[in-house]
Formats: C-alpha cells, structure tokens, sequence
C-alpha cells in the first residue's frame, strides 16, 4: 500500500513537472557555450550562458556544477566609468564535484576581465586580471604616486576624509582625475586586495604591492 503523497510534495512534484515541460518548449540555444570555454564571448553572451543553464539545471550547485563564466559577486561591473573602455569581471569554478565517477574537471578557479568595446579579456587571478586591464585602459598607472596610509582613511561612515581627497588634488595629475581613475594606496600585508569603485572617480583603489610587490 502507497504512502499518502503530502500537500507539500505534490505541489513539489508539480512544480518539477512544469518546469520539464518549460525546459523541453524552450527554443533551442544557439548561444555561448552551455560549459566551460576559453574562447572570447561578450559579456552580456556569458551572463545569457549561464542564466540558461540554471533555467535547464537549477539554482542549487550551479556555480561548480556549471563550470561556466558567471559575473563576479562583487566585480561584475568592476569599471564602466572610463571613457572608451570598461571591466567586466567573471568568475569560474574549476573543481571537481563528482564522486567516484571519471571525469575531466580541470581543478581551481579563475578569473577573466573583459573589455568589450575592445574585445581585450584575460585570465587569470582576479589581482592579475586588474592588473593587465589597467595596463590595457591606463596605461601609465605605475607611476601614480602612493599615497599614506594615514591619509588614505576614511571616516566613521567608511568616506573619504577631506584630508585624503586634498591629497590627491595636490599630488595627483590633472589627467589622472578622470572618471574611471584609479589610486594607489599604501597597504598593511593583510589588506592588498585592489578595490572597484573606491577612487574618487568611481575607479579602483589599487594596492602599492601592485607597484612595490617586496612591501617597500
């Protein structure tokens, strides 16, 4: 004799029929890749890819299940403000998530930048990727004064102080303080991770170990 099916399960089950049926009269996808891919795609493509794969697949595991580009938690629009260019950030998880089956998981993850008005991207660590993008956009940024700890603090509400921002007026060239531009700050060992949208011109904060990888 058949358990009794609970409200709950059948609406479960229901649900799950519904969505078969969703995923079988969906047009066919002619887009990006539907896995992991080394080949350049747009932004917009790789962010279409991956939301597919979760309408086929689901929510729960996708980001290691898919192994596909998915626009980074906190970078995905990690510049738009430099004139001519932009950084758009993706993140894709290589390791393996099957058990005792074969496969041909790469291992890790990475990181890709991609400037589409240029069709430029590059992968690689998420710091080398700002890095090579910076290269690419401002060229120059090296050289970018450094600017103190001290000075680079912000107050109570995490702002700039007018004492950061007088700072940069004076020490800052002129064509360095564009939309998009980024700063070089002065950083303990523990805090060097290069900050989106924290310059005043709504570019990276970048650390000084970019420029004086020994801490000096």
């Amino acid at each position: 004799m058949s358990r009794p099916t609970s409200n709950g399960q059948l609406a479960f089950d229901l649900d799950e029929m519904i969505h078969e049926l969703d995923v079988q009269n969906a047009a066919a996808w002619d887009g990006a890749p539907l896995h992991f891919t080394t080949a350049y795609h747009s932004p917009d493509d790789l962010e279409a890819a991956f939301e597919r794969w979760v309408f086929e697949h689901g929510n729960f595991g996708c980001l290691q299940r898919s192994h596909m580009w998915h626009p980074g938690i906190t970078t995905a629009h990690a510049n738009t403000a430099t004139a001519g260019h932009e950084l758009r950030i993706f993140d894709v998880d290589l390791r393996c998530d099957h058990y005792r089956e074969n496969c041909a998981c790469v291992g890790g993850s990475l990181t890709r930048g991609i400037c589409h008005p240029c069709t430029w991207h590059h992968d690689g660590t998420e710091t080398g990727v700002v890095e090579a993008w910076h290269d690419h956009a401002w060229p120059g940024w090296r050289t970018l004064p450094v600017i103190p700890a001290k000075i680079a603090k912000t107050d109570d509400q995490n702002r700039p102080s007018k004492k950061y921002r007088a700072w940069i007026e004076e020490h800052y060239p002129a064509e360095w303080q564009l939309p998009g531009a980024p700063v070089i700050t002065e950083r303990s060992r523990y805090g060097t991770r290069h900050v989106p949208g924290r310059s005043p011109w709504n570019g990276f904060d970048l650390s000084h170990t970019a420029t004086h990888p020994t801490g000096a």
